[in-house]
């Protein structure tokens, strides 16, 4: 090709994702994080009952907007819709351009996908390593300089399933320099049972921070790419006027409302991901494996130098795991909480490869 490419974007990274994205029959899937349950019933139903409706543009935003203003306390105007929270992480960069203000700043590791949006818009990026596989905001706090314009936290984080407290989070906003936006991504904030977890969304008319949730986890809607972001309303509007104009297509809006609307099976989803959170921990006790405690829908493990190899002798067996070598941990592996039986079939495959 003869085209020629600004630097800035020959460096960037591809996106590690994880092997086979799709439906084939036949595999155990616990590398993506996805919610291993269908989605409510009244998600199904909502969607079939739309489907003739294809030919027209995706309805108002509005709506939902309205239900996610009911559910946290806040108004509609305080809310953006997007595709997944990937295309919020975009959105805010585009928007918070800015003369000087070129930094941005990661954990790490942490959700890759910081990093390469940053590198996409022209950011300078600056990397604040875990402690002990966990966040301490006050490194972070001591990586601002004049140029910082965006920093992004994960909560919980993601490869690790650790997170920082609200009182740590609190007093972080209040040391902030003006200038400075904090995305903070809870996209498995319904799978954390620390009652420490930040109450994120009482902060967003106060200090300038933008709150990342999704439908892709916890209500299983990864195919229909669909999130959410809270915000003060005047930020949401200058971030609103940066997105595509029907980003969000008619299904994942009608699906979003109706999995909002099922408080119950939500509860039954989480039930499932306690149960089968303990089942690892007591079956990586057992074995002498090192784990992570998590609050969210997978387990970081560590399984040695042989990580990488032992991955690839699970997807022979059609057994999906991802190696984390591209996030600085050639040890470890992060597993996905799966149904029971998704969970058995890993695990009796590690305890024999493993004998």
């Amino acid at each position: 090709m003869k085209l020629s490419i600004d630097d800035s974007i020959q460096g960037v990274p591809y996106y590690p994702k994880a092997a086979l994205y799709g439906a084939d029959a036949g595999w155990t899937r616990l590398a993506s994080n996805e919610n291993a349950y269908a989605p409510s019933p009244r998600v199904i139903e909502a969607m079939v009952n739309a489907l003739f409706e294809v030919n027209r543009y995706p309805e108002s935003e509005l709506d939902l907007k309205g239900a996610l203003a009911l559910r946290y306390g806040l108004r509609s105007q305080n809310f953006l819709i997007g595709n997944g929270s990937n295309e919020m992480i975009e959105t805010a960069l585009r928007a918070l351009k800015f003369k000087g203000r070129t930094g941005v700043i990661v954990a790490e590791p942490t959700f890759a996908f910081y990093r390469i949006a940053a590198k996409i818009y022209g950011y300078d990026v600056t990397s604040v390593p875990l402690d002990s596989f966990r966040l301490d905001l006050g490194r972070v706090t001591e990586r601002i300089d004049e140029r910082t314009r965006v920093i992004f936290l994960c909560n919980p984080n993601n490869p690790t399933g650790t997170i920082f407290s609200d009182r740590a989070f609190a007093a972080f906003l209040k040391s902030l320099p003006p200038e400075i936006l904090v995305v903070v991504d809870e996209a498995y904030a319904e799978f954390a049972e620390d009652r420490l977890f930040p109450r994120s969304f009482t902060y967003v008319d106060e200090h300038p921070v933008l709150v990342l949730r999704t439908f892709s986890k916890a209500y299983g809607l990864a195919g229909l790419r669909i999130g959410y972001a809270a915000a003060e309303e005047s930020l949401v509007s200058f971030i609103e006027r940066t997105k595509q104009p029907f980003s969000v297509n008619m299904m994942a809006l009608i699906a979003a409302k109706a999995a909002l609307s099922d408080e119950r099976h939500l509860g039954s989803v989480l039930e499932n991901n306690r149960k089968g959170r303990k089942y690892f921990y007591d079956a990586f006790e057992a074995l002498g494996i090192e784990f992570l405690p998590s609050q969210a829908n997978f387990v970081l493990i560590k399984v040695g130098p042989d990580a990488e190899a032992l991955t690839g002798r699970l997807f022979e067996k059609k057994i999906l795991i991802r190696w984390l070598g591209a996030y600085n941990l050639p040890e470890c592996v992060r597993v996905t909480i799966g149904t029971m039986v998704e969970n058995k079939v890993f695990l009796e495959a590690l305890k024999r490869l493993r004998a």
